[in-house]
């Protein structure tokens, strides 16, 4: 087997339908913007993937999907190798859709108008949808900066939980910050969710994305029947456009109702493709991550480097993992909407406003680093331009 990939490799993904590529002008006033923004990659898709979904293709029938063995075995084989998780196959649920269904379903499941609902902040946009909207209350539990890097505030969760409160929504790692939580962390939430009669529902889709010196551990492992973890394969291997998504939980109870939720909705049946890709990916595209997670350890610190050396007015925020860059424009005293303005219409760059990501954002943009280094020194050479 050829176990060298070239990230370095440009494609062009104009007139592909690509939302990243093909929606510039819609989204940020012209077309001519590189986008950094929506957290798909510029790399191709893994060989064996692509392979898998070349084989089906021939074959003229694309029916209902049938849940084989290898469907639950490479997951479970997946957990246990690289998260040390061993994980019962009866814990397996699935939301066809992908991860933000499935949140969503566990809100209307195992929450009612009028609860709220506690998320760690800033956090992924459609996370802070889910848990305000609906007749849900979203109570923000903003993550505490120290020396320049986050980490949970469980002191002031606790002092915001109410008597409605049900859920608490975590991103783990976080997205956009590309913090880890640490084991302590995680077991003191898990304490607070026992005394409080809370579950924590942790979207754990950049779990495979440590960077190298940073270990994820699945929420689950500390959580128990309060916890359900969601993970996917399509942060991990750029499978975006064929979603598949795994909800791991281990309590009966709750796997009965949302195994009605999916009754109700008619979501019992995977799409072909996002199926044998998650098969594909699991099985055989280990080789590829581990260096994925190499060519992304070098461009952080490319992105580092570059604006201690050349745009201190712009500092990044150590990752720990992702291929996303959390980036304080504090300094630059400019307001959110000039340096957006600045960066799409004098750096030629399309950042995502860290206020997408709550109001703890603000200050902050976010870059998606998931491209070839010449086309990241671009957009960071963008940036500078953007400031002066």
């Amino acid at each position: 087997m050829d176990l060298t990939f070239d990230f370095d490799q440009r494609i062009d993904r104009r007139g592909s339908g690509s939302y990243k590529w093909d929606a510039n002008e819609r989204l940020f006033g012209r077309a001519d913007v590189l986008p950094f923004w929506v957290a798909d990659m510029d790399f191709a898709t893994p060989k064996p993937i692509l392979d898998a979904i070349g084989i089906r293709v021939e074959h003229p029938v694309l029916g209902y999907e049938f849940r084989s063995e290898s469907y639950f075995s490479v997951i479970q084989n997946w957990l246990r190798t690289r998260h040390q998780w061993d994980v019962p196959r009866e814990w397996l649920m699935f939301c066809p859709p992908g991860s933000i269904p499935g949140i969503q379903a566990m809100v209307d499941v195992l929450s009612e108008p009028g609860d709220s609902i506690v998320a760690p902040t800033p956090t992924y946009g459609p996370l802070l949808r889910s848990a305000g909207q609906n007749g849900r209350r979203l109570i923000r539990n903003p993550l505490r900066e120290v020396d320049g890097r986050f980490e949970l505030d469980l002191d002031d969760l606790e002092a915001k939980l109410e008597p409605s409160t049900r859920l608490v929504m975590l991103c783990s790692p976080n997205n956009p910050v590309g913090k880890v939580f640490t084991s302590s962390e995680l077991r003191g939430l898990a304490k607070l969710a026992e005394s409080h009669d809370l579950i924590v529902v942790s979207d754990e889709v950049h779990c495979d994305l440590a960077l190298p010196g940073h270990k994820h551990k699945p929420y689950g492992q500390v959580g128990g029947e309060r916890s359900i973890t969601i993970i996917s394969p399509n942060k991990t291997f750029n499978t975006a456009g064929i979603p598949q998504a795994t909800l791991v939980i281990p309590s009966a109870e709750i796997r009965a109702e949302f195994q009605k939720y999916l009754d109700l909705m008619q979501l019992n049946h995977d799409t072909t493709f996002g199926a044998l890709g998650m098969i594909a990916a699991y099985s055989e595209c280990g080789p590829w991550l581990d260096a994925l997670i190499s060519y992304m350890d070098a461009n952080h610190r490319q992105a580092a480097t570059y604006f201690s050396e050349n745009c201190q007015s712009v500092s990044k925020v150590p990752a720990e993992a992702t291929y996303l860059a959390w980036l304080d424009f504090r300094r630059t005293g400019f307001k959110q909407n000039e340096i957006m303005d600045r960066l799409v219409n004098l750096g030629g760059v399309g950042l995502y406003s860290g206020t997408d990501f709550g109001e703890e954002g603000d200050g902050f943009f976010r870059m998606n680093l998931a491209c070839p280094s010449a086309m990241l020194q671009e957009g960071l050479e963008g940036i500078a331009k953007a400031l002066k």
